[in-house]
């Protein structure tokens, strides 16, 4: 620019420099600025969606690594799938008013969902009296089924003391696990959108949870046993059919190792 306009004047023409130059920079700051709040948007809106879902930690893990549409996009993934459902809800219902039985599911759900937090895990949602959440996705873990059975054994813990808080002896659980391949990512339609799994593996571990009744609190499938490795106690309740398979399915009762 220097140049040109020394040349422009050593040959008296007067060529208008400054201001297309100052204009140009204008344009690319203002596409600069507008490209970046875009991203600082996405990024934002993401973290406020998998703060749903996640423990703060791991949201904060996840917007380190990059909240990109790889991130939120549908992938098939390794789970542990965890479905969680009350027992004598109809009998409390009998006893308390509405606002009271809102009171305490909202209570007893808050409490839970921090020991998913707590163990790493992801919230799918709440089906009524239920939950469901699992492990292994958005961020990969190779512990997902030790986790998984971690989080159920501390659900229990909690209950009980939920129990004994709120006198409520007929209050109790449900817990089945299952660990296998699944489809994980965004479902919904544009006016709400679920961060969620679905597939065979989701389907046998809500089968699990209904085996649950009269045999024990917490059954996991054959493959989330032997990803647990030694790392629990297992008690065998031989196989069941569940609805949806042809071929049985052995069950185990997973527990703490004794000291």
């Amino acid at each position: 620019l220097l140049a040109a306009s020394f040349l422009a004047i050593r040959q008296h023409w007067l060529l208008p420099v400054v201001s297309p130059f100052i204009a140009s920079l204008l344009l690319l700051g203002t596409g600069t600025a507008l490209r970046y709040w875009q991203e600082y948007a996405a990024k934002q809106a993401a973290i406020e969606m998998f703060g749903r879902f996640l423990d703060p930690i791991v949201v904060q893990q996840l917007a380190e690594q990059g909240l990109s549409e790889e991130t939120q996009a549908s992938k098939q993934c390794e789970i542990s799938i965890l479905f969680s459902d009350i027992r004598g809800f109809t009998t409390m219902s009998e006893k308390a008013s509405a606002a009271e039985i809102m009171s305490l599911l909202n209570t007893y759900f808050t409490r839970q969902v921090g020991v998913i937090f707590k163990n790493h895990g992801t919230l799918d949602k709440f089906i009524g009296d239920a939950i469901m959440a699992f492990w292994g996705a958005p961020l990969a873990d190779e512990r997902h089924a030790i986790n998984a059975v971690n989080a159920a054994l501390d659900m229990v813990d909690t209950l009980e003391q939920f129990r004994t808080e709120h006198n409520l002896p007929d209050f109790d659980v449900g817990i089945g696990i299952h660990s296998g391949p699944a489809v994980v990512g965004m479902l919904g339609c544009d006016q709400r959108l679920e961060y969620t799994a679905i597939g065979d593996t989701v389907n046998l571990g809500s089968r699990l949870e209904g085996v649950t009744k009269g045999i024990a609190r917490i059954l996991v499938s054959q493959s989330t046993r032997d990803l647990c490795g030694e790392y629990f106690d297992f008690i065998s309740h031989g196989s069941c059919k569940v609805k949806g398979r042809e071929e049985p399915v052995n069950i185990y009762e997973p527990q703490r190792k004794s000291s």
